[in-house]
């Protein structure tokens, strides 16, 4: 049997993107949208989970942000 595949953080069955850091899929509501750009002037769309959104070491963006949630 196959088996469903769910949102790795909610288990919503309708899923939307894979986090760019730790592959987890996501729903719509659970990926975070950013923005990453290079040297070159190129700008890739990106979606994280909440844990790898504010990893500097996953985000480049993240040094950017505020604070995580807790």
């Amino acid at each position: 049997m196959k088996k469903e595949i769910v949102c790795a953080k909610c288990d919503n069955p309708k899923t939307f993107a894979k986090c760019l850091g730790c592959e987890a899929v996501l729903c719509e509501s659970c990926s975070i949208f950013e923005l990453i750009g290079s040297g070159c002037g190129c700008v890739w769309p990106a979606y994280y989970c909440i844990d790898c959104v504010y990893n500097p070491s996953i985000n480049p963006n993240a040094a950017f942000k505020e604070n995580s949630p807790s």
